[in-house]
């Protein structure tokens, strides 16, 4: 029942639906509370916790997901290559974790333990990988560990962590959807949000405005590799399942961009889309007739212990329309870092 209340106001968000109007009131107090939040931070009544090593937010100002964990896959690779140590923190949706404590991903963790994101990404690019509701403890984690630059995935709007680079992601297809504030729309922050970040990433698509932002835009785009097997490490092309029905169930921000990929690839999807970080159980993943299962790579981090047969998932990786890593580097060294 939640769930499709959820899904029915996301869709009137993304629509433009009359009756959102009726929670004007409640948009004009968390608009204020926001704002009141964020000058408390910017006129220090409340502490930013400033790290020893450069940190990189990437995040978002809409509601739900954009494609944020493939563009720190994307960093933590490039940065890696450029002879940096990164390392990720992150909120660690889905954990029950205290504020005080601090936990380490280990690619063999419980998602349960760390959350599905923080696990897909230890799988997927192996840096240390701290998770915390307070972020500063695990960015002192990851400084003990010896690295020399800080990547968030999400927190643009945790302020209590001071960051060097802001990077906003958005959902090229879905955008800002009515450009209103929760919960008249899916904004946390209005959109001038973005004129005070260093660079923006468009997943999906250009920018299209009616105003170009001051700062840099980026065009992301993720591409597909092979299928992988859910329990083993077996590998299949696409092109094999051409023309075949098969089954497909996404846990994510925007499922319906997952189907799509796999058909536009000549598949015959039956999908079952879920909500976001959803905790999967055996029914929701078993279905009539022997369809091969295909899944995205955050669902597959919860799906393995289901021991399924024929099942698969789809690793995506961000391709961008510039170089974004050495951008933040030669910002980062306009800042003072690097350069002793």
């Amino acid at each position: 029942m939640a769930a499709s209340i959820s899904e029915f106001v996301t869709k009137s968000w993304y629509q433009g639906a009359y009756w959102l109007y009726l929670l004007w009131p409640l948009y004009f107090v968390y608009r204020l509370a926001t704002l009141l939040r964020k000058c408390l931070y910017q006129f220090r009544f409340l502490k930013s916790y400033r790290a020893k090593i450069p940190v990189v937010v990437v995040g978002n100002i809409t509601l739900g997901g954009t494609g944020k964990s493939p563009l720190v896959a994307y960093l933590v690779e490039s940065l890696t290559e450029m002879g940096f140590k990164p390392g990720v923190v992150s909120r660690g949706y889905g954990a029950i974790i205290s504020p005080d404590e601090v936990r380490e991903v280990n690619v063999n963790g419980l998602v349960s333990e760390v959350g599905d994101e923080p696990l897909m990404l230890k799988r997927r690019v192996g840096c240390p990988i701290f998770v915390s509701p307070t972020r500063a403890l695990a960015v002192q984690a990851l400084e003990k560990k010896g690295c020399d630059i800080v990547i968030t995935d999400d927190g643009l709007q945790h302020y209590a962590l001071d960051r060097d680079i802001e990077i906003c992601v958005f959902d090229g297809e879905r955008k800002w959807g009515n450009g209103y504030l929760l919960p008249m729309g899916p904004m946390r922050e209005p959109l001038t949000r973005i004129n005070t970040t260093d660079f923006v990433v468009m997943n999906g698509a250009d920018w299209a405005a009616p105003k170009q932002p001051k700062i840099t835009t980026f065009r992301m785009d993720l591409e597909a590799s092979n299928l992988r097997a859910l329990n083993d490490e077996q590998t299949l092309p696409l092109s094999e399942l051409k023309g075949k029905e098969v089954d497909a169930i996404a846990g994510i921000g925007n499922p319906e961009r997952f189907f799509h990929t796999l058909a536009t690839q000549g598949l015959l999807v039956e999908s079952h889309g879920f909500s976001d970080h959803h905790a999967y159980t055996q029914s929701d993943v078993c279905f009539d007739g022997d369809r091969p299962l295909i899944m995205t790579e955050k669902d597959a981090v919860k799906c393995r212990e289901f021991n399924l047969q024929e099942a698969w998932y789809l690793p995506v990786s961000a391709k961008l329309s510039g170089d974004l890593a050495a951008q933040i580097v030669t910002a980062l060294k306009s800042k003072g870092w690097f350069n002793g």
